[in-house]
């Protein structure tokens, strides 16, 4: 079965935790063994869904009470201000992915974590388990999951946006296989056969919910041929569509499939709230009108969200100040995005100073006053504003403006909101109410992480805010806009923050429903010039691209060496210098790279041919321990490496003056050099170039263009000096030169060697 040139659809609004993911994930080429994509597992990630986001694991009692503590100043300005705790994490799974409300979420973290899904590793058994806890499906639904499964070992489960497809796929497989659960392994555009697919009592689930309408006819009858192999390796596959996709392309299958309806929401909400620790009871939530009418309907990635709201408006009410209809009108507001209640607000307050305020407090979340209120004077800068200088007393004091937008002055004197999901809201607000501002807000805000008066902790956490925020308005946009705003503060950070630069680079190329958009602009961005593109942000999406060949090696490949091709900045060409050979030293990398520069250096147009040699240029001038370079390590013991290098070198010499100059020489003086110091890598060195010139058995003619580069090469090398006894390197060079003139099939026959008649 293909799924070539398949392409996510355009309005797929699936995923809702937003955990980075690309569509579809990588898998193994056709009868590729096993082996060759299942890594030793690292603390893997829990995959996308469109189902409910895990649960919280229950924190240790210290932290637990740590953040009780600081929960309860939010209702009071004298009370101690909510600090933000990353306590929704154990040691190798993050639990809650939501890049619009990160919650001191690391990114780098789920940049790992998401990486580790699409390898293939195993997803992390405590994970499995959570979410299973939240899934709720009547019990004629899940036997009818396991029948499907357990007599053709293949199952498609299709159903529209948010519906629970993964964790159902959790459910059918794990009765079978118990943990063994791992999600197939394919990069977009490769074709799709589960020959690799093997392991007794493995499942796998392979997700095309982002193949849209692309997804090729005949793909449910290539499932029923290939149900036999999976039978006979006793694994089992899942399969992840929408609805309609799977109509076009399941037709002759319908044995396979299940239609996932919508569970009812009020199980789905009770599921949420007592089945994670610490259990909240869910009896009077579903009995407050307001509730089960605001979560009627709802697919159960929405529901799960009504019930963060639950558990958040709890966690800063322990003492039960506001009575219940009080606080569930709360979580209405919340689940809403407070979207009522800051209309009114901005409606009757007309002064921008208090906007940007409010704005500046809810940006800087946890920052000191007096930050914050700095930061509201430049923010009514960036936008155009001219704001009055405020010399002595003159406008509102802290007090008065943090009472204006309805927050609370902690005893640290931070800025802190009293009210769920708040802080998020207030800047959702601004991105709905002034799109004309965006690219001038999102500049100031990208600005603003490197606020040396910011708390370090508060800093870290706005530049994944700032991420998630960039992610968000990438899903919601299409063009240019999107990535425009992806590219500007990337463009930002890599000057003064190059790790977060590289992060949100890596991060947005992993994105669910956006991904497909950015990995395409980011080969545009490596072809433009370096007036187009600057050098800086290309180095940090050349680090980007080190990252993302893990899981999509091809894309990835190209996109560096179009970068290589496309700079004068030894910067950039240093960092993708630096990633090729990184890609290298991996073993499993190392055959696709050899196997994609000979496919591209054989490639009629000149843009994939030049690419290639780039790349091997850059390659062959790394060098290892002792000065040898990095490719001739293992070509002694590996002939077809060795012939893969001559053919390499062959096509720089034959397009050498579409190269430039200076790399093609640095790269010959490295492996020259090497050839003289190392006496172990002399003869395969020589023997190299000179098959790179003339190849026995194959060339009968004179080769003057190949000759005569490395000719020029070799004499820039080792120059011709006026003083007597030839240098150690222009022996060499003569050695090289002369085995050359008698390798060439247009040369006289040496004397005493008659040509035969």
């Amino acid at each position: 079965m293909s799924t070539e040139n398949a392409a996510p659809s355009s309005g797929s609004a699936e995923h809702s935790s937003n955990i980075p993911a690309p569509a579809p994930p990588p898998f193994p080429a056709t009868a590729a063994a096993p082996t060759a994509f299942l890594d030793p597992p690292i603390p893997a990630a829990p995959p996308p869904d469109d189902s409910p986001s895990a649960p919280q694991p229950p924190p240790d009692s210290s932290a637990d009470q740590e953040n009780s503590a600081d929960r309860t100043s939010r209702r009071a300005p004298e009370r101690q201000h909510l600090e933000r705790h990353d306590d929704h994490t154990i040691p190798g799974l993050t639990i809650e992915q939501h890049f619009d409300r990160n919650d001191g979420q690391n990114i780098g973290l789920q940049i790992v974590q998401a990486i580790n899904r699409l390898r293939g590793d195993l997803l992390p058994p405590d994970w499995i388990a959570q979410r299973l806890a939240t899934f709720i499906r009547p019990d004629d639904e899940q036997e009818a999951l396991h029948t499907i499964l357990v007599r053709d070992h293949v199952l498609v489960l299709h159903a529209p946006d948010s519906v629970g497809r993964y964790t159902a796929a959790l459910a059918a497989l794990h009765p079978t296989v118990g943990d063994n659960i791992r999600q197939v392994r394919r990069e977009p555009g490769e074709p799709f056969s589960v020959e690799g697919l093997e392991g007794e009592k493995t499942g796998w689930i392979l997700d095309l919910r982002d193949e849209g309408d692309r997804l090729p006819s005949g793909v449910g009858l290539a499932l029923l041929e290939d149900a036999p192999h999976l039978k006979q390796a006793g694994s089992y596959l899942t399969v992840l569509t929408a609805t309609g996709t799977w109509r076009n392309a399941g037709r002759g299958a319908d044995t396979l499939a299940y239609p996932l309806p919508i569970p009812d929401p009020s199980d789905v909400l009770r599921a949420h709230l007592e089945n994670v620790a610490p259990p909240v009871k869910a009896d009077r939530w579903l009995a407050e009108s307001d509730i089960t009418e605001g979560i009627a309907g709802r697919p159960p990635a929405e529901v799960a969200a009504w019930a963060r709201a639950i558990r958040e408006a709890e966690s800063l009410d322990p003492h039960e100040e506001l009575s219940f209809d009080e606080l569930a009108d709360e979580v209405v507001q919340a689940a809403e995005d407070w979207r009522t209640q800051l209309l009114d607000w901005h409606t009757e307050q007309q002064d921008s100073a208090h906007r940007n305020y409010l704005l500046a407090a809810a940006v800087l979340d946890g920052a000191p006053v007096e930050t914050v209120y700095d930061a509201a004077q430049s923010l009514a800068k960036a936008l155009g504003e001219t704001p009055k200088p405020r010399r002595g007393q003159q406008g509102l004091g802290v007090i008065a403006l943090t009472h204006a937008i309805e927050a609370d002055l902690s005893d640290e004197d931070t800025v802190c909101f009293p009210r769920t999901g708040y802080a998020e809201a207030v800047v959702d607000y601004f991105w709905a109410d002034r799109p004309h501002l965006v690219q001038e807000f999102t500049s100031w805000t990208a600005d603003q992480t490197g606020n040396k008066n910011l708390p370090e902790n508060v800093a870290h956490q706005l530049a994944d805010r700032v991420t998630g925020w960039a992610l968000k308005y990438m899903r919601a946009k299409r063009g240019k806009r999107a990535t425009n705003l992806l590219r500007q503060i990337a463009g930002q950070w890599s000057q003064s923050l190059p790790e977060q630069a590289r992060d949100l680079l890596t991060v947005a190329a992993l994105d669910t429903e956006a991904g497909r958009r950015v990995r395409d602009v980011y080969l545009d961005w490596a072809r433009n010039s370096d007036q187009e593109t600057p050098p800086r942000l290309k180095t940090a999406l050349a680090r980007a691209c080190e990252r993302l060949a893990d899981v999509y090696p091809t894309m990835m490949l190209l996109r560096l060496t179009e970068l290589a091709a496309h700079t004068d900045s030894e910067d950039v060409t240093g960092a993708v210098g630096h990633a090729l050979t990184v890609l290298w030293d991996q073993p499993k990398k190392r055959q696709d790279i050899q196997d994609q520069l000979a496919d591209w250096s054989g490639n009629q147009g000149p843009g994939r041919r030049t690419a290639a040699h780039h790349a091997f240029l850059h390659l062959a001038a790394r060098t290892g321990k002792g000065g040898a370079p990095v490719l001739l390590a293992t070509a002694h013991e590996d002939n077809a490496q060795a012939v893969w290098q001559t053919a390499r070198w062959r096509g720089l010499l034959q397009d050498s003056r579409s190269l430039p100059g200076p790399l093609l020489q640095r790269a010959l003086s490295i492996w020259m050099d090497a050839a003289l110091a190392l006496p172990d890598l002399q003869d395969l060195v020589l023997t190299t170039l000179q098959h790179a010139v003339y190849q026995p058995q194959t060339d009968t003619v004179y080769a003057a263009d190949r000759y005569l580069a490395l000719s020029h090469l070799l004499f820039a090398w080792a120059p011709v000096q006026s003083q007597h006894p030839a240098s150690d390197r222009e022996e060499l060079r003569d050695q090289l030169l002369l085995a050359l003139r008698r390798a060439d099939p247009a040369a006289p026959a040496p004397e005493g060697h008659a040509a035969n008649d």
